[in-house]
């Protein structure tokens, strides 16, 4: 938000439809958007998963020009010079949903902070900032966490193998180490001096914490191996693209991209960006401003507060037509959705069709997207992994800062019995 500039009326002289025409892509676009780059009006199209772009004052195609990024760039660090500017087709820190933006632009700033911006190949938007501070912190945490190392994560099943067979041997190696911890253990047949234990020392520290952080390692490795569906064991379809068309009521056409949307806009002068959105087949447009974000009727540009809960059931119903569905409008966060690592949106709407799987969908009312999904499959995994791997099983584990001190401490102990079973281990490898 804090890098998109005001849309300026004035300067929409084209239509979206116009704008996709230009860009000679057929068909219609899945998703449109309209924002503000490096100063003027810019139509964003999705098709097929791939970003085409139009100016929205021109109507000529988009062409990401040296001018164009930097006054994207400009758009966030104003009043800095520019230390090198070079297309890139990924780096350290532009994976994931990046991908659709390549080329990406990478531009290194001349601040205090070590910024280094990405501005899309695609549709010339900044969509990604670092600082040095950012990149030091991810070195030391994220990229070692998951093994994120550029040679091997940009070959997604590799890096997935790794992931699942390192994390698979390192649960044998600790649930091996249990065992032997427990077979050492004498609880009525004590060692010399009434110790249970047979060590002292940082072999005695291992024991004992082996017997009691083991027991949360073990949990915390078999979650960890979950999250990479080892198997495909409790995958799940998520939100497809099929179910959001259907509850869309259909595709964009001609009409809907046709909507005059300067005129919507009027004197308007914190509007940031429009987003065209069907809901059951009425066509809504979603804007974010300074204040957040806003529903709008496509017609007459009023904000519609929230959708009814009857349209909201009705578009929700034609992605499982003929399937009894249960819906209720939820306040507060149930067992699969909720605040944690991310902002839950509420009210929400909770629609969960009467199926084997108990299929289940959360909407917004207030934006009119699909923003949660549930199955048998998903449930079970929020149970054993997110529960287990990200101590979100319970509302009060997950308030803060109960959640950071019990995490801290459960850290420090888990780094503590590692450190000890390294001092060990270097000990018999000295002794040959």
């Amino acid at each position: 938000m804090a890098w998109l500039q005001p849309l300026d009326a004035d300067n929409i002289r084209v239509d979206a439809w116009d704008a996709w025409t230009a860009t000679a892509l057929p068909g219609v676009p899945d998703a449109v958007r309209l924002n503000t780059v490096a100063g003027r009006p810019a139509y964003h199209f999705r098709a097929d998963g791939k970003l085409a772009s139009a100016w929205a004052d021109t109507g000529q195609p988009l062409r990401v020009t040296p001018a164009v990024v930097a006054g994207a760039a400009s758009d966030a660090v104003a009043d800095v010079g520019v230390v090198e500017m070079a297309s890139i087709e990924l780096d350290q820190w532009t994976f994931g949903p990046l991908k659709v933006h390549r080329p990406l632009q990478k531009v290194v700033m001349d601040d205090e902070a070590g910024s280094v911006l990405y501005v899309s190949g695609r549709t010339g938007e900044l969509v990604r900032d670092t600082t040095r501070s950012e990149r030091a912190w991810n070195w030391a945490g994220s990229v070692i966490h998951w093994i994120y190392f550029t040679p091997l994560r940009t070959h997604g099943e590799p890096w997935r193998q790794v992931v699942m067979w390192t994390s698979g041997v390192a649960f044998a190696l600790a649930l091996s180490g249990m065992v032997l911890g427990i077979q050492r253990l004498r609880l009525k047949r004590r060692y010399a001096g009434g110790r249970r234990s047979p060590y002292r020392g940082s072999a005695a520290w291992h024991h004992w914490l082996g017997l009691t952080a083991g027991t949360v390692t073990l949990t915390w490795l078999f979650s960890g191996w979950l999250s990479v569906t080892p198997f495909d064991w409790l995958a799940s379809p998520g939100i497809t693209a099929q179910d959001r068309l259907a509850f869309a009521g259909g595709p964009l056409d001609r009409a809907d991209l046709s909507v005059p949307v300067a005129h919507l806009l009027g004197s308007e002068k914190h509007m940031l960006e429009l987003e065209w959105r069907r809901v059951g087949g009425r066509l809504y447009l979603g804007a974010l401003g300074r204040e957040g974000r806003s529903l709008l009727d496509a017609r007459t540009g009023v904000s519609v507060g929230v959708l009814a809960q009857d349209a909201l059931v009705r578009a929700v119903q034609a992605m499982r037509p003929g399937i009894p569905l249960q819906a209720e409008m939820l306040t507060t966060a149930d067992g699969y959705y909720y605040s944690h690592h991310r902002d839950a949106k509420f009210p929400v709407l909770r629609a969960r069709f009467d199926l084997p799987d108990a299929t289940t969908f959360y909407v917004d009312p207030a934006s009119g997207q699909l923003v949660g999904h549930a199955d048998r499959n998903s449930m079970w995994n929020r149970w054993l992994f997110n529960a287990v791997h990200q101590f979100d099983f319970a509302q009060v584990i997950r308030t803060r800062p109960v959640w950071d001190v019990t995490v801290i401490a459960l850290l420090l102990a888990g780094s503590t019995l590692t450190v000890t079973g390294l001092v060990l281990g270097w000990r018999r490898l000295r002794k040959g």
